[in-house]
């Protein structure tokens, strides 16, 4: 397995994110008026563990394909083959939501437990299937993995904006 880092973004290109001479503010809380400064002890380029933003625990959403259709349609065009490749590219327009919820894996122990051999169940009570995309939403970013098999799961790319709506069919997809 390949060591991978999932940086998050830091502050500096936050809308939040406001900068007076030296000191640095937040105005990223619901209450618009109140502005948090920032620490000395806060660390200088990456969110501090108070941000706003940050989503504790992380979300995750399991896209499928949208229908039986999609599923054949991808495997015999192959565009969703990946091979040797580090990085997979899913195409979106053929998923759908199918499923959503909170998990205690931040996406480097999600992406080190899918591809450890004793892999147990990742995400309680969800069947994650070959083809599927497993996005872990930290609030500051999301990262995307496609399940290759039940013990490879890839990074990805994967442009939610295109994803079908509505509810993915009943039926079985193989």
């Amino acid at each position: 397995m390949k060591q991978r880092s999932f940086s998050e973004p830091g502050c500096i290109g936050c809308e939040a994110h406001l900068v007076y001479g030296p000191s640095r503010y937040c105005a990223g809380f619901k209450n618009k008026k109140r502005r948090k400064a920032f620490r000395k002890s806060d660390p200088a380029y990456k969110a501090p563990k108070w941000c706003p933003k940050r989503k504790e625990p992380c979300e995750y959403r399991i896209y499928s394909y949208a229908d039986a259709r999609a599923a054949v349609m991808a495997r015999m065009f192959e565009e969703d083959s990946i091979g040797d490749k580090d990085i997979v590219f899913p195409s979106a327009f053929r998923y759908r939501l199918r499923a959503e919820g909170k998990t205690g894996l931040s996406p480097k122990a999600f992406y080190e437990q899918a591809n450890a051999e004793d892999a147990s169940s990742l995400l309680s009570d969800e069947n994650i299937q070959t083809g599927d995309v497993v996005e872990i939403d930290t609030g500051l970013g999301q990262f995307f993995f496609y399940c290759v098999t039940m013990r490879d799961f890839r990074p990805a790319f994967f442009d939610v904006r295109r994803i079908q709506t509505g509810k993915i069919d009943d039926t079985e997809v193989s």
